[in-house]
């Protein structure tokens, strides 16, 4: 006799305290954060970080060490059948028969599901509709890509996870991959993706948690990580003349600027949480000095600074 699924209203997933171990390697550390439906969520860290051991132990391939683990209210070892009508998944290895053809994985798939979706449907999302008939041997990269991400969509559940699913991709598939990804949460759907890049985060997430070596550092919207754990705005302007040394100390002592070269039209860089309000007040500084500003450049943090804060490591390195 199973246990009765009872979904949870507010949460799709909640973890605290996750770990798993292999022998005395430590995979997972603290797994500790909670995905509201709807949302896409983001489990940003470098390869080795524990992104697929954590994805494993969500989807029933492996059984935690330690801490909890929710699946819309419901603990996936407590209940493992019932689970899957919830959860899907898409690995960054998916190993298949290279004579088998598009549809009939797709069919296969769609036998494991109570209400899978329609396959027809599903080929023209991921844009396979052409290889319907295609052996997967004959397709390429990209294409066995969209093929993984059709195959986690199949089973028409309320939770998608995707491991890593533009890793390897050209710059056009990868931006292809994230429309599909953007028509799934308007959906409705609720997805966790693992990814190494920075920019992919930033981009598709509403929310992100860093996770290094094996523990989650930090967990937010990517605009507020990167207003906590920065430092502000830079703002460069070139000037279209030299400052005589009064104007120069002046410009210095009013705005706390510093000098980055020292050209015939010098580059001037100022700090702050505002830009934009920033270069106002300097425009009309200028103006009433008789300075005259030839170019302005604002430059906002990254995720990529805050991830380094975060962390003391890059994640490329």
């Amino acid at each position: 006799m199973h246990a009765t699924v009872v979904a949870s209203p507010d949460w799709a997933l909640e973890l605290s305290g996750v770990t798993k171990s292999y022998g005395s390697n430590p995979a997972l550390v603290d797994g500790t954060f909670d995905v509201h439906r709807g949302e896409i969520f983001g489990l940003l860290g470098p390869n080795g970080a524990g992104k697929t051991t954590l994805v494993e132990i969500l989807l029933g391939i492996k059984h935690r060490d330690g801490g909890r683990v929710r699946i819309m209210g419901v603990d996936p070892e407590v209940a493992p059948r019932q689970i899957r009508e919830l959860i899907s998944g898409q690995l960054q290895i998916s190993p298949f028969q290279d004579k088998i053809r598009v549809f009939e994985l797709l069919d296969l798939f769609a036998a494991l599901y109570p209400h899978p979706r329609d396959i027809h449907d599903l080929l023209d999302l991921v844009g396979l509709a052409a290889k319907k008939h295609a052996f997967y041997e004959r397709l390429s990269g990209g294409q066995k890509q969209r093929l993984a991400l059709a195959l986690a969509l199949v089973g028409n559940t309320d939770l998608i996870i995707l491991d890593e699913p533009t890793t390897g991709l050209d710059a056009q598939i990868r931006r292809e991959l994230h429309e599909v990804i953007l028509k799934l949460s308007q959906l409705g759907k609720t997805i966790l993706l693992t990814t190494h890049y920075i920019e992919e985060a930033e981009k598709l997430c509403g929310r992100v948690a860093i996770l290094f070596r094996g523990r989650v550092h930090a967990v937010d919207t990517p605009q507020a990580l990167i207003a906590r754990y920065t430092e502000g705005e830079n703002l460069e302007v070139t000037l279209d003349r030299v400052l005589t040394p009064e104007e120069d100390s002046q410009l210095k002592s009013r705005f706390s600027a510093m000098v980055s070269n020292g050209t015939d039209r010098p580059v001037y860089r100022f700090h702050g949480n505002q830009g934009e309000r920033l270069l106002v007040e300097l425009v009309l500084y200028l103006s009433q000095q008789g300075i005259g500003l030839a170019e302005a450049r604002i430059r906002r943090p990254s995720l990529e600074e805050a991830y380094l804060t975060i962390t003391g490591s890059r994640i490329d390195a």
